[in-house]
């Protein structure tokens, strides 16, 4: 049965004119795929992801993308709310805060038909990221997912509503295809390619190039082409019931960078940077490039809402980016702050950073000289074979003993080293230029309410952040943690 439009719904159909409407929109993620990954972005394999590439010929490619948090539940939470962690409660594997406004929530009270196919778990509670449409069981399943789609827009068309259709792809999450055996799906659908190691030619700059590595990016590579199998399955349900031209769509791969150390659960540059294709017929020019914004998925709730023509979320801290869809350039858009809090099982790794195009400045909390990291990113072949190289190379063990420790405070240049291997936190050198975004970074937090805001404004004080530390653990232990 239809339901009925809400008066907010009204309000948008009576805004748009007698003769236009609310555009559909297409909100499609990848899970744990670094930004370079697909060719159009500068990965370096082959033809691997044609759907991707031709998505990004027919749109709008942005350079500058990034997750503000580099993991999960949180980084999604982010995305559809357009508040920083600490202000929606989303500090790690939580649920957000029951006063937190939703994109979800605006859409719904506007009319339109709301799905989302993966990653359901990880957007809690459910009623505040409400949906009428959803399956966690078929987003490594290229045609399942064309099936769904085709379904929500017959639904839509029947209805005679705008859709949000929300796709995550669970790929190139782990497990990765062929690891457990040479014909291991890793839990779905055989791929249109298979990736070999003797393809990889080139490791990404922030791992080692060890055979095993290879190994594993090879089947980090077969997930990201079935990432874009899926792409292209649906995207065609699109063209044949007849969407295509009246729908944004919007892909980001991924939520974040991929699965492995110095990647995802990070303050890195392939912890955050994401791949950003915004499609939209007549708004968005094909085939271009924006290179000036620096965005974040802090600012796709507003955005989209804008882009909706629907009333903004008071009070949120993104911002919405629509002109630069239209080709307007915008002040005040070179920078992004991001942040990491709690990792699975209330396990806190605090990190903040501040990042231009070519500059990061990282304050690592939970590094003290004595903690050691652990997150899921160290599972698999990589950190084990980067283990046992260093046992006889110093300078991989040097890398391996730096990740497991790191320093309070990084610095880098990414000039020359955009994989941030060189940290010029003591090079008098650069004083000026770290007091700077030091002061920057911690300004945000203050302006937000970050309850480590404190610590770093007192980094002398080694008393603060096991204090803090703490009343965390306490105040978010005994909430909901997603898997």
């Amino acid at each position: 049965m239809r339901s009925p439009l809400s008066f907010i719904a009204v309000l948008v159909l009576t805004a748009f004119g007698a003769h236009a409407k609310p555009p559909n929109i297409l909100f499609f993620t990848a899970d744990d795929m670094n930004h370079d990954s697909s060719a159009v972005f500068g990965g370096p394999i082959r033809d691997l992801t044609p759907h991707v590439d031709r998505l990004a010929a027919e749109g709008l490619r942005f350079e500058h993308a990034y997750s503000t948090v580099a993991v999960c539940q949180p980084v999604r939470q982010t995305m559809f709310c357009g508040l920083y962690p600490h202000r929606s409660g989303s500090m790690g594997f939580f649920p957000v805060r029951p006063e937190v406004r939703t994109l979800n929530q605006q859409l719904r009270d506007a009319g339109y038909l709301i799905s989302r196919f993966g990653k359901g778990r990880h957007l809690q509670p459910a009623d505040q990221f409400c949906c009428d449409i959803g399956n966690d069981s078929i987003s490594r399943h290229p045609s399942q997912l064309a099936e769904a789609t085709r379904m929500v827009l017959r639904r839509a068309k029947e209805q005679g509503r705008p859709f949000f259709h929300n796709v995550n792809c669970y790929d190139p999450h782990r497990p990765f295809i062929g690891m457990k055996s040479p014909d291991h799906l890793a839990e779905g659908e055989p791929p249109s390619r298979w990736i070999k190691p003797e393809e990889i030619t080139e490791v990404p700059g922030f791992l080692e190039d060890l055979p095993e590595i290879r190994r594993e990016l090879a089947g980090y590579y077969t997930n990201v082409r079935r990432l874009d199998d899926a792409v292209g399955a649906v995207l065609a349900v699109l063209r044949e019931e007849g969407f295509e031209d009246d729908t944004l769509v919007v892909f980001y791969g991924g939520d974040h960078g991929m699965s492995f150390p110095f990647g995802k659960s990070n303050s890195y540059e392939n912890s955050s940077r994401g791949a950003l294709i915004v499609r939209w017929p007549g708004v968005t020019r094909p085939g271009t490039v924006d290179r000036d914004h620096m965005v974040s998925t802090l600012d796709f709730t507003p955005t989209l809402l804008e882009a909706a023509g629907l009333p903004a979320i008071p009070g949120l801290d993104g911002r919405s980016f629509l002109p630069a869809l239209k080709g307007v350039r915008m002040t005040g858009w070179d920078h992004v702050f991001t942040v990491y809090n709690a990792a699975f099982g209330n396990n806190w790794l605090p990190m903040r950073c501040m990042r231009t195009r070519d500059r990061s400045y990282i304050w690592n909390a939970w590094s003290d000289g004595k903690k050691k990291y652990q997150t899921e990113n160290m599972a698999g072949l990589t950190w084990k074979a980067m283990l046992a190289a260093a046992e006889t190379d110093p300078a991989i063990k040097a890398r391996t003993d730096f990740y497991s420790f790191r320093v309070p405070e990084e610095f880098y240049d990414l000039t020359n080293d955009r994989h941030e291997r060189v940290n010029l936190i003591n090079d008098p050198s650069r004083k000026s230029e770290i007091e700077s975004m030091r002061g920057e970074l911690l300004a945000m937090m203050q302006r937000t309410g970050d309850p480590f805001a404190d610590a770093l404004a007192r980094r002398g004080n080694k008393e603060l952040v096991p204090a803090i530390l703490q009343k965390m653990k306490k105040q978010y232990g005994g909430k909901r943690d997603g898997s």
